[in-house]
């Protein structure tokens, strides 16, 4: 059981966006822009954005998640996977786990960095 320590105003660690979006980061499969290939890329959320790069210390990729648009694929050829559509953008980035609970627990975090980013629109999070 992990240990909570309260701040002056009562809340505890875990009432913390800042903190609880620096705990998310792990390898992911994107699909890349142009061959449209299967590559596996270090991923972690960071102040309302999906940073992305070869491994962590490379990670300098951003995609801002405030208002983009989650939809999980359908099918054998979407295992795992979602898309990610940034506001006012043209690109959907492909994204794949290797598992369903890693799948879920990353859509769900994109989702909760939206909802806590300082630039949250007042449009709810909807995973599709």
């Amino acid at each position: 059981m992990a240990l909570e320590s309260a701040t002056s105003n009562g809340t505890t660690d875990e009432n913390h966006p800042e903190e609880r979006e620096e705990r998310k980061k792990g390898w992911l499969f994107k699909k890349t822009h142009y061959t449209k290939r299967w590559k596996i890329m270090w991923f972690q959320i960071r102040d309302g954005q999906l940073v992305y790069g070869f491994n962590e210390q490379s990670a300098e990729k951003a995609i801002n998640l405030v208002g983009a648009t989650v939809e999980m694929l359908e099918g054998d050829a979407g295992r795992f996977g979602w898309t990610l559509t940034p506001k006012h953008k043209k690109r959907t980035y492909i994204l794949r786990a290797n598992t369903a609970e890693e799948q879920q627990a990353w859509m769900s975090a994109i989702c909760e960095a939206q909802l806590t980013s300082e630039e949250h629109s007042s449009n709810a999070c909807v995973l599709q």
